[in-house]
């Protein structure tokens, strides 16, 4: 799907409306309290495109790509943990993962690498023993 700039007085526009958080010519960076409102009218029954247009927005300037992919973010948001909350500004005042963490962290990696490759290996001896036991019966055969 090709993009389409916002034009610089719809930007304006956009950045007054108390629904967005942030809107540049090319991104539209929606308040979680909208996205949140908005998906609980779009599980009552509403489209993408009533909901905007009922929370001030001109739909045919921000295109329907972007409504499409407000929808689908939606709902994928809708599924996560955390919900509608910006990932971006909380990372910022997360504290790094501590070497503890880190280390259980790759501790399960190799765990898992190491039982993928013991599997890995008895595949390949059964692979092995089904040879030989092929060759041995064509060898008889002659």
């Amino acid at each position: 799907m090709k993009r389409y700039p916002l034009s610089k007085e719809y930007v304006k526009d956009l950045n007054e409306n108390p629904y967005v958080d942030l809107a540049t010519e090319w991104s539209v960076r929606f308040t979680p309290e909208f996205k949140q409102h908005a998906y609980d009218e779009y599980c009552r029954g509403k489209s993408i495109r009533e909901i905007f247009t009922e929370a001030g927005f001109d739909v045919k300037k921000l295109g329907k790509g972007r409504l499409q992919n407000f929808r689908h973010n939606l709902m994928v948001k809708a599924g996560e943990e955390s919900g509608f909350t910006d990932k971006r500004k909380d990372k910022d005042q997360q504290a790094p993962p501590s070497t503890e963490a880190q280390l259980q962290k790759r501790i399960r990696e190799l765990e898992h690498r190491t039982a993928y490759l013991e599997q890995e290996n008895e595949f390949l001896k059964k692979i092995q023993e089904l040879e030989k036991a092929c060759s041995g019966k064509a060898g008889k055969r002659k």
